[in-house]
């Protein structure tokens, strides 16, 4: 009976910190969706007004934009590797 008890807690538990952890990642993608638009507006916006300064600054933006993408897609096969338990690309490391 106790027994029972406990392996329905412990599976509503792992169904429970499943359920977060795909939430967290869908809250993830969405944050990343939302920053990539920004960026790509902020460069837009820029490369429109013509300026050389202006066109320095949305080079750095797409610096930052690439990073961003990679840091992204680290995140992503992290995630990806603990659904499936296979081990991520570079042990695990982010990139540089």
């Amino acid at each position: 009976m106790i027994i029972g008890l406990i392996k329905s807690v412990l599976k509503s538990l792992e169904l429970y910190l499943a359920f977060k952890n795909k939430a967290f990642h869908r809250d993830l993608l969405n944050d990343h969706r939302e920053r990539e638009k920004r960026l790509i507006n902020e460069i837009e916006k820029l490369r429109a007004s013509g300026g050389s300064n202006d066109a320095d600054r949305a080079d750095i933006i797409r610096d930052q934009l690439l990073t961003e993408k990679i840091q992204f897609q680290y995140l992503t096969e992290l995630y990806a590797s603990n659904e499936t338990n296979v081990p991520p690309v570079n042990n695990g490391e982010p990139p540089l």
